[in-house]
């Protein structure tokens, strides 16, 4: 049985590949995505995040717009492609140049997407902060949600309102979820896509999220709970909920989420893994990065095993990891495959199989000194 989700000749266009040359550690590279689920694993300052957050970027700014594709319309675009780097990657004083890769001289980074329906999208970014050739209007794209590894609904209550007003330690993808998340709740009974996905949820925490005066709360069996006072895997959970019943995340949609697993313990990974598939299943296209070990096993087993998971969990799964080069040569690699054995550098499993010599290690130690 095929795990590839149906694609309706007119649905809207999602993230078929994107090309990155010198922005951040990217020194020239091409990935190709999966429709359905996409894992970044890596170490530490690989890029992982920064890809993420470029990614949602183009999503966000290339869509559809009204107009006939004139000069000012691309310098329109230009300029909001400039505001939504600086506001999500937050470089210093604005200076987006910054995220170009650093050279000898005035250098350029060169970034391009294509989708689905055979658009791209894409921009130049001089290291002196000026972004041109921008391109976009691509299709009307599906909404956007990117999950930052800090969880939100504790610091829900007044922050947009804050950080219009303030100069805020958070970047643009806080705002941006916050208010994805204020959205109201979809009207009349759920149809058979949202309740097969929130259901698992509401059962892991152990009720149903809602938005009450500006604060969220978690209403189950042990009364009405504020957000903020249930644990912070529960809240990661009930904002994932959220999103789903309110609209923001939808079929053709997309979900960015930066280590989903952080603060979660394992039972709850299980849970985030299924409902990550689940999401992928129903059309939803999900990128993730992730450091745990068991999330990125169960979803690599997933793609091994597609005829023996649930029908619901079963779609494409592509893992991509990124790893430093040599140190006589800039940047990362990037090697992909359909499950965690194809990929070059697994830094997750080598440090597993590290603890597991270091076990015997110590064994041995153990006997010869008894």
């Amino acid at each position: 049985m095929s795990t590839k989700p149906k694609i309706e000749p007119d649905a809207p266009p999602i993230l078929k590949s994107a090309s990155i040359k010198k922005f951040g550690l990217f020194t020239d590279e091409t990935l190709e995505f999966s429709p359905g689920l996409n894992v970044f694993i890596g170490r530490n300052g690989c890029g992982k995040s920064h890809l993420l957050k470029l990614l949602y970027t183009l999503v966000k700014e290339c869509g559809e717009v009204p107009g006939n594709g004139s000069v000012l319309e691309a310098e329109k675009l230009e300029n909001r492609l400039a505001k939504k780097l600086a506001g999500v990657f937050r470089p210093e004083n604005d200076r987006i140049g910054r995220l170009v890769q650093r050279g000898k001289g005035r250098t350029s980074a060169e970034v391009s997407a294509s989708f689905t329906n055979g658009k791209k999208c894409g921009f130049k970014l001089s290291s002196l902060d000026k972004i041109s050739a921008a391109k976009g209007n691509v299709g009307s794209l599906e909404d956007a949600a990117f999950l930052p590894s800090r969880e939100v609904l504790a610091l829900f209550e007044g922050f947009v309102a804050a950080y219009e007003k303030r100069e805020l330690s958070f970047d643009e993808t806080f705002r941006d979820i916050c208010l994805a998340l204020s959205e109201k709740q979809l009207r009349g009974k759920r149809d058979g896509m949202l309740d097969a996905l929130v259901k698992p949820l509401e059962e892991e925490i152990r009720g149903k999220v809602s938005l009450e005066g500006g604060r969220f709360y978690v209403t189950g069996e042990d009364g009405s709970i504020e957000a903020h006072l249930v644990s912070e895997g529960w809240r990661k959970l009930a904002a994932l909920a959220q999103l789903i019943i309110n609209g923001t995340l939808t079929k053709n949609g997309f979900l960015f989420w930066d280590e989903p697993e952080a603060n979660l313990n394992p039972k709850m990974v299980v849970q985030l893994s299924d409902t990550l598939l689940r999401l992928a299943n129903q059309g939803i296209q999900v990128f993730v990065v992730s450091h745990d070990y068991l999330l990125t096993t169960r979803l690599s087993l997933a793609s091994e095993y597609p005829k023996q998971i649930p029908e619901d969990q079963r779609c494409p799964v592509k893992f991509f990891g990124l790893a430093r080069r040599g140190s006589d040569e800039k940047g990362v690699s990037v090697s992909s495959g359909s499950k965690l054995a194809d990929l070059q550098d697994n830094p997750i499993l080598a440090e597993y199989a590290a603890l597991y010599d270091y076990e015997g290690e110590l064994f041995q130690k153990s006997r010869t000194t008894a």
